[in-house]
């Protein structure tokens, strides 16, 4: 079956899709991307991806492309891939496109793609085991973070410094040793009862994280972001990883430490499908 993708305002043979050498997504990671995952050919939380992929392009002087159908470009392109039923993983990036200049030009002409494809969740044996996840031991102090840009090669780095230790994740340090988040999740942890999230100056603000935290105050619960060192979170009562890509994920271990595995997992997996 021929995989489709949107180019700009065409649904195309992804074959026949081109960008130019000299977009600027390319030359310098002059961009930004979303992704989202689709359930029976519904992509959760797309408002709220939007808001996020807006306000960024927005601090960068990138053009947002407005007026755009989404739902209606979203539900042609699953359709056209065959995904109109099951799990689907869908990406939108935004590129400032060929522009001269240094800094960052206004008045481009942005290349946007969005594709979709199958996507494989976690199986229930796989969330109730956990992840083991290592700290990458280099710290990040950049504003760049708090974006979802196409500079990423930080984080596939941490990503892979994770695998080369059979881990799964890696989680992130601010330059000053406190805890931000992981290479492509945020975190949310128990202690005492109460559920955290660690406050960093860098950490992209997760989309999960948000809804996760409306969710909880809908049941007179808090969800605060406070800052968090190493030693905080290996005494945690529970660790999860979140993305809008898998949901929750209980962390098994911490740089080898084990980390407790409770039915808080499920209590928060209900918290969030309530608000899909």
């Amino acid at each position: 079956m021929a995989e489709f993708v949107w180019l700009n305002d065409n649904l195309i043979p992804l074959d026949q899709a081109r960008v130019s050498v000299n977009d600027r997504g390319f030359l310098y990671g002059d961009g930004l991307f979303e992704t989202l995952r689709a359930e029976a050919g519904r992509v959760r939380f797309l408002p709220e991806h939007l808001d996020r992929l807006a306000a960024s392009a927005r601090v960068f002087c990138l053009p947002f492309p407005e007026n755009i159908p989404w739902q209606e470009r979203l539900a042609r392109l699953l359709t056209a891939n065959g995904l109109s039923r099951g799990s689907a993983r869908v990406k939108i990036l935004l590129s400032r496109g060929v522009a001269e200049g240094l800094g960052l030009p206004p008045g481009t002409r942005p290349t946007l793609v969005i594709w979709a494809q199958p996507y494989a969740p976690p199986s229930p044996e796989e969330i109730a085991a956990g992840w083991p996840v290592v700290i990458f031991p280099e710290g990040r102090a950049t504003f760049v973070g708090r974006h979802k840009s196409l500079n990423y090669l930080f984080y596939l780095a941490a990503r892979q410094f994770a695998l080369d230790r059979g881990a799964k994740e890696a989680l992130i340090l601010e330059a000053d040793g406190l805890v931000s988040e992981g290479a492509a999740t945020s975190l949310v942890y128990l202690r005492q009862g109460r559920y955290y999230t660690p406050a960093s100056a860098s950490a992209l603000p997760g989309v999960t994280i948000a809804v996760l935290a409306q969710g909880l105050a809908a049941r007179g619960l808090v969800l605060k972001a406070r800052p968090t060192t190493v030693a905080q979170l290996q005494e945690a009562h529970g660790l999860w990883l979140a993305n809008s890509l898998m949901g929750l994920m209980p962390v098994a271990a911490v740089n080898g430490t084990p980390m407790p595995l409770n039915e808080a997992t499920t209590f928060l997996q209900g918290v969030l499908a309530d608000m899909i």
